[in-house]
């Protein structure tokens, strides 16, 4: 076993171990979490009344970790999944997540709605968490009352026009017959 004997050999090896993908995640994970309950304690979660239930980190997957937090406002039940994948780890930087939201009624329990969205880790904040929430809203409006798409009315108002049928090879050879021998054609070629 190596002995460490001066700080400068400390700091080397501790630098190897800051430097593993998933040490990173961790670090970003325990960051998020408190970010999460500041949120709902002191953000614009707590302010329009959402209640956070809980806060689960999944590392045991070799490829995807993932942090998951469910909370309920007046009207719905959301699980907010933040998915970091290993292989989008390098060494010196964790630069993007995908973020999946999930809608659901508060009786029921039935899944209502769901949108995912891919975020640079340094933009994930409470503000693009609201605006993904928006997403999931605009996108529900698109939706009729039996949860059809919408479709606009520029599009209802397209006629299809019917494609002209081929002319047969014999009609076409004998436009072009007449075409050269006609006087006209035949006073141009001399």
């Amino acid at each position: 076993m190596k002995t460490i004997l001066n700080y400068k050999s400390f700091n080397k090896l501790n630098e190897k171990y800051e430097e593993d993908p998933e040490y990173r995640i961790k670090v970003f994970f325990n960051k998020l979490e408190k970010n999460i309950r500041l949120w709902f304690s002191e953000g614009s979660f707590a302010i329009n009344g959402a209640e956070l239930y809980d806060i689960n980190v999944a590392t045991t997957n070799n490829i995807d970790k993932t942090l998951i937090f469910d909370f309920q406002d007046k009207n719905y039940y959301y699980q907010v999944i933040v998915i970091v994948s290993l292989e989008d780890v390098n060494e010196s930087t964790l630069s993007d997540c995908y973020i999946k939201v999930k809608r659901y009624d508060l009786e029921t329990s039935e899944l209502l709605k769901e949108v995912g969205k891919n975020v640079l880790v340094k933009d994930l904040n409470e503000d693009k968490l609201i605006e993904i929430f928006a997403d999931l809203d605009e996108e529900e409006s698109l939706l009729d009352d039996e949860g059809n798409l919408e479709t606009s009315t520029e599009e209802e108002n397209l006629e299809e026009e019917p494609i002209p049928e081929k002319e047969s090879t014999e009609e076409i050879s004998s436009e072009k017959e007449e075409v050269q021998t006609s006087p006209e054609s035949q006073s141009k070629n001399i």
